[in-house]
């Protein structure tokens, strides 16, 4: 009984002194609330930057003077070297279409091929005018239904002036079409020293080998250049398409 009494009078003397301490601290937070001290502290705020118009900015003016000069100096030499090597394509450009055509000149089959090649071209003119005339005749044929002769022979001619007129224009509006798409084909895709090369080159080729390709191929030559310029095209046109 006394050791169960002596251990009570422990713990309440350990239970009094924490109560005791906790106090004590209550008290002085309460102190600290109630006698707090505004101190004013200062803190650096970074400001934009003022010019000032009466400093001295000579290395400033020096240094963008040394730049303006040396900008304009590599920009002259820029334009210096682009003109050479422009005006140096333009000759060997120059230089390689006029021996070729020379050559071409000198080609008897080649010669040969490229009048057939109008030759035909024209024909195929002439049966096309043939055909829309003829088709502007059948449409006038209408106008024999008309008793009074002289509105049926207006009629017929404003009929096939009309038809003859529409196939005409249409036809030449679709050629004009296609020539401006392949133009914008060609500035997009292949405007560029490499079409020019492939130019010069299929040409030279079979203008110098026209013989042998007519012997292993049966084709106009001059069509067969203009086929590989379509086939060129078509490549580059994909290949311009699968790096966008």
């Amino acid at each position: 009984m006394r050791n169960e009494k002596e251990k009570l009078r422990s713990a309440n003397v350990t239970i009094g002194e924490c109560q005791d301490k906790i106090r004590c601290l209550t008290q002085q937070r309460d102190y600290a609330r109630t006698h707090q001290k505004i101190v004013e502290i200062p803190v650096e705020k970074p400001v934009l930057y003022e010019k000032c118009e009466a400093c001295d900015r000579t290395d400033y003016q020096n240094a963008k003077a040394k730049y303006e000069t040396q900008k304009e100096r590599l920009a002259g030499q820029y334009k210096a070297k682009t003109v050479m090597f422009q005006t140096t394509l333009f000759l060997l450009a120059w230089y390689s279409l006029t021996t070729t055509l020379f050559q071409a000149v000198q080609s008897d089959v080649f010669l040969s091929d490229c009048k057939s090649f109008f030759h035909d071209a024209a024909s195929f003119i002439q049966t096309f005018i043939g055909w829309t005339i003829d088709a502007g005749q059948s449409v006038a044929q209408i106008s024999t239904k008309i008793p009074n002769e002289i509105i049926a022979g207006i009629i017929y001619w404003l009929l096939m002036i009309l038809v003859v007129g529409i196939c005409v224009a249409g036809t030449g509006i679709l050629a004009i079409l296609i020539e401006i798409k392949v133009i914008e084909l060609y500035k997009k895709n292949c405007w560029d020293v490499i079409t020019l090369l492939m130019i010069l080159t299929s040409a030279a080729v079979i203008i110098y080998f026209g013989e042998v390709i007519k012997k292993a191929l049966s084709i106009n030559l001059l069509f067969f250049w203009l086929i590989l310029q379509g086939i060129y095209l078509t490549i580059r046109r994909y290949i311009s398409q699968d790096t966008d």
